[in-house]
């Protein structure tokens, strides 16, 4: 379900390097597993009120925020961080 390997590792390294395209990039890689998780677990009432996509973009959005800090200490792996 969640991409990881060495191409996340690849695009991590471009962040800490501070290529923005690296940072777009690892976003859009795990884009579709985040929504997948949102889906799965947002419950029936929330849904009718929130979309999902609305939810995956504040994910995403804070996630692009604290990158910094996970890259300092990357304490687990990124797909466990990101959700």
């Amino acid at each position: 379900m969640w991409p990881e390997g060495e191409q996340t590792q690849d695009l991590l390294k471009g962040v800490e390097n501070g290529d923005p395209a690296a940072m777009n990039q690892l976003m859009d890689r795990h884009r579709e597993a985040v929504r997948r998780m949102v889906q799965m677990r947002l419950d029936h009432a929330v849904s009718r009120r929130v979309d999902a996509s609305d939810v995956v973009q504040d994910v995403l959005l804070e996630a692009s925020q604290r990158l910094a800090e996970y890259i300092r200490s990357p304490s687990m792996p990124f797909h466990l961080w990101l959700r």
